[in-house]
């Protein structure tokens, strides 16, 4: 029993290091299950290493890389555009289409933060040029990637299915997954006309190229300069490199220049 509280009582640890200070949980929780597993329950290093999730480490890795992928190149851009446009200047439709947008993404792999990180922004910014209720929209988007986060493919609900099944409980994957769905449904359902749904359904725009711009969001891109937070010989070289070159050894190398510059640069 003492080898149980020793182990919680580490686990415990870790979310708080974790949380006060900026190391990986991921990196502490290696570093406490070898100590645990070592000194306390006596297993070897192969024994500690099999339990790690590999194929699970594999398919979180791919999909994410898929989506940065998928986010940077435009077609999360394009996807949203062109449902926009197909509800014709429906106002009420649009927060539906990010709910269905964001449960489509986890319901085909995408993590569930990764695809509110990716809709969020675009949701909010339809919200605020047609006077959506931002909170309305943010669950919207919440809502919907949890909505779709059980499905058979969906992260989820790979690990749920997996962890009933090697249990030896039976479980019909759809069921989970439209349970889950509905359940979501049901609590968007209600926000909706409890923040402003009655007053947008009234509402009709015409929708266009200006009007249906998405707000390009670039969730992974590589930055030159040094990049280590926190160390004083860096910040300080990040200073002279600044001051002998004349520009910021720190701007995303693919960042627009402002149409100020762009305008001085024109005259000159």
């Amino acid at each position: 029993m003492t080898h149980h509280l020793i182990a919680i009582t580490a686990l415990v640890a870790m979310f708080v290091i974790a949380t006060a200070l900026p190391i990986n949980i991921g990196v502490l929780a290696f570093v406490g299950a070898f100590l645990v597993g070592t000194l306390l329950a006596g297993d070897t290093t192969k024994e500690i290493i099999a339990g790690f999730p590999s194929g699970l480490f594999l398919t979180l890795a791919g999909i994410t890389w898929l989506f940065a992928l998928a986010q940077n190149n435009g077609t999360i851009d394009w996807l949203v555009r062109a449902a926009v446009r197909a509800v014709k200047g429906r106002i009420a439709l649009i927060p539906w289409i990010m709910f269905f947008i964001a449960a489509l993404l986890t319901s085909i792999g995408a993590v569930t933060p990764g695809a509110v990180a990716i809709v969020a922004p675009i949701a909010l910014s339809f919200a605020f040029r047609y006077h959506i209720s931002p909170l309305m929209m943010g669950m919207m988007v919440a809502q919907g990637a949890s909505a779709g986060a059980f499905s058979p493919i969906g992260i989820f609900g790979g690990i749920t299915n997996g962890v009933v099944t090697r249990a030896g409980l039976p479980i019909n994957e759809l069921v989970t997954f439209f349970a889950s769905f509905g359940a979501n449904f049901i609590c968007v359902l209600i926000l909706f006309f409890l923040l402003g749904g009655r007053q947008l359904m009234k509402m009709r725009v015409d929708f266009n190229e200006t009007t249906t711009k998405v707000p390009h969001l670039e969730i992974s891109r590589p930055a030159t300069g040094p990049q280590i937070f926190g160390d004083s010989e860096a910040q300080a070289l990040t200073a002279e490199i600044g001051e002998g070159t004349g520009g910021d050894p720190n701007k995303l190398s693919s960042d627009p220049e402002s149409p100020a510059a762009t305008a001085i640069r024109s005259r000159s």
